[in-house]
């Protein structure tokens, strides 16, 4: 629940700075994935100390229609690192990225994408009916008026990322493990 409480005070926080009403799906959607990112552990890469390595590249893949919302993650800081978000338009780009957002708009490239992502360490997030059963990570969803999400916990397993049990117990769909397994 503090989770959840989390990601929507974050959202309410802006729209109140802003003097706005209810932030909208796509600022709740933003909340969700820079606190999917904090929930997550990646496979160590090496000890070097670079600024890449202080470096969390978020990609968005293909047309978006806000990407403003997503543009106010950029520099972001969490747990020691900072955000560096980037938008691509073909698959083969998402390479070099640790966390890949993929919008409605690029399900035809579903496949492309998850083959060119297969056995690296690339969370990819979506949010669109169908994208956890078709492989990808966490994929969030509308369910009356509120944003929830799935976890495909198999495919995140497989490309040796660790999701917190913490964010499987909040997910409202698992794939790939019980809820006891956790």
């Amino acid at each position: 629940m503090l989770l959840v409480g989390g990601f929507l005070l974050r959202g309410e926080g802006y729209a109140a700075e802003r003097k706005t009403s209810a932030p909208t799906e796509y600022q709740v959607k933003a909340a969700f994935v820079y606190n999917f990112i904090k929930f997550v552990e990646w496979p160590l890469r090496g000890q070097s100390g670079n600024a890449a390595e202080d470096t969390v590249r978020l990609c968005v893949l293909g047309e978006f229609p806000d990407r403003a919302t997503f543009a106010a993650l950029d520099g972001q800081e969490m747990t020691g690192k900072r955000l560096s978000l980037v938008f691509l338009q073909e698959p083969e780009e998402s390479r070099d990225c640790q966390v890949l957002f993929l919008p409605s708009t690029v399900s035809n490239k579903l496949p492309e994408v998850l083959a060119v992502l297969q056995g690296q360490p690339t969370l990819t997030i979506g949010d669109t009916e169908g994208y956890a059963r078709r492989g990808v990570m966490i994929n969030m969803y509308l369910d009356h008026k509120r944003v929830r999400f799935e976890i495909n916990a198999e495919t995140a397993g497989a490309a040796d990322l660790r999701i917190s049990a913490k964010l499987l117990n909040l997910a409202g769909v698992l794939y790939g493990v019980s809820r006891t397994e956790k």
